[in-house]
């Protein structure tokens, strides 16, 4: 069997599978990949254990019990003693045998807590994998989107006006995306590369639901914690329905009055949720915090990561990463890879490392949607990702190596590439090449 561990859980005698090495200097940095190796010496196991491994997979089968060398030491010659006088022999006790009591019913840890809410295919997602193809769910969850961004635009657009709203379809949404991840979390990751943009707000408040679901659940919250998590993501932004229009939506340079207004949404949308018994307190402090930096630089109260909820420091990550890749009147999208860079580049300083790096495994090196070029000039867009290897996601080829668009698009899975001798060299905006990326999502296309 192959599983995932942690580097420092290595030790002697486990057989790593693969695994992704990552190595930097000053001037560059870089990965390799190395794979089938045997850790059957100490030597190699602390060489291993410095090394800055990534997505580490072992192969329980090939593991060998690899016994530590026995230096052999002189035996004393034994010492003759004279032979003892002989004893009655003694009777035997009698032994009763001792009945073991039964162990008690173990409480049901919180991932079976978690499944009892799910039908059967449900569960088999959640223990791991999706167990629903990609094109199946992909109709669901756009469904399941589309309602989400109307039950937003409802409860924003009552909090404008000062009425209050209803919570329940919002909280019914949530489990439905909850279980969409578990099916396939490719296909509601997928969808939140599409930006309204007209209705930003609501569509951003949504892909921050998903996102931030889709990163709780792999960051090991809780059922309970990933649905008050879910609420707060659609109702992060509440606040900004009290930001004037014209500076929301302002197409040049913000002025630093102008700025101050607009960072006002945070502690306008607490204020609009603060006395709500519907909203749990973590939700109502995403509101207010997801704009804080666990070094003390963000806003609106300058709060510094021991000052901070976990949750809001999570929804902070996926917040800046959909805002970055949604065009805006006085900006383009950012293209995903250079997002998730300029994230990257901010962990320890404004983001909680470990949330980085759990939301790259989750949404990808190049994220589902995003156009790549390969190093024999074909060009593709990623289906679904490899989370074994994020440098090797599954592709749809679009286009030859002559940037010729292809009749039929075709799948090259992640198992294809060293035998075919591919390799990722950079991505495109799809614009540079005309291609529309849903149509091709949307198609049962053919594996090669």
């Amino acid at each position: 069997m192959k599983i995932r561990i942690p580097r420092d859980e290595l030790k002697i005698g486990m057989f790593i599978d693969r695994a992704v090495l990552e190595r930097s200097n000053e001037s560059k940095t870089g990965v390799d990949f190395i794979q089938k190796i045997l850790i059957d010496t100490p030597e190699k196991l602390a060489k291993l254990r410095k090394q800055n491994l990534k997505f580490l997979i072992i192969d329980t089968a090939k593991a060998q019990k690899i016994e530590p060398k026995k230096v052999e030491t002189p035996k004393p010659k034994p010492v003759e003693k004279p032979p003892e006088p002989e004893k009655e022999p003694e009777e035997k006790p009698v032994v009763e045998k001792v009945v073991e009591p039964e162990p008690e019913p173990e409480e049901p840890q919180e991932e079976e807590k978690l499944l009892e809410s799910f039908d059967d295919d449900d569960k088999k997602g959640a223990m791991g994998g999706s167990v629903v193809p990609f094109e199946k769910e992909l109709e669901k969850a756009r469904e399941i989107k589309e309602v989400a961004v109307q039950h937003v635009k409802n409860m924003l657009e009552d909090a404008a006006s000062g009425k209050s709203f209803d919570t329940e379809p919002a909280k019914e949404q949530v489990n439905d995306i909850v279980k969409s991840v578990f099916r396939n979390k490719d296909a509601m990751l997928s969808l939140t590369r599409l930006k309204s943009f007209d209705e930003y707000t609501f569509t951003h408040c949504v892909n921050v639901t998903v996102l931030a679901i889709a990163l709780a659940r792999e960051t090991g919250f809780s059922k309970s914690q990933v649905e008050m998590i879910g609420l707060g993501g659609m109702l992060h932004d509440v606040g900004k329905m009290k930001v004037p229009d014209e500076i929301l939506n302002k197409p040049g340079k913000l002025t630093p009055e102008e700025r101050l207004i607009i960072q006002k949404h945070t502690t306008w949308g607490y204020d609009i949720l603060k006395d709500r018994k519907d909203i749990s307190d973590v939700a109502k402090l995403m509101a207010l915090e997801h704009h804080e930096r666990i070094d003390g630089s963000g806003y609106p109260n300058g709060k510094t990561e021991d000052q901070l909820q976990p949750e809001s420091m999570l929804t902070g990550v996926v917040d800046v990463y959909d805002a970055l890749t949604s065009a805006r009147v006085y900006k383009p999208g950012m293209p995903p890879p250079n997002a998730l860079s300029f994230i990257k580049s901010k962990a320890e300083t404004e983001f909680r490392p470990e949330y980085v790096e759990k939301f790259m495994e989750v949404i990808g090196i190049f994220p589902v949607g995003s156009v790549v070029e390969f190093n024999t000039g074909q060009v593709g867009i990623v289906k679904e990702i490899n989370r074994d290897n994020l440098y090797e996601p599954n592709v749809i080829m679009v286009m030859n190596a002559r940037k010729q668009k292809l009749g039929t698009g075709r799948v090259v899975e992640s198992s294809k590439y060293e035998n075919a001798g591919l390799k990722i060299i950079r991505f495109h905006h799809p614009d540079d090449f005309g291609i529309n990326v849903s149509e091709y999502l949307d198609l049962d296309t053919k594996r090669i």
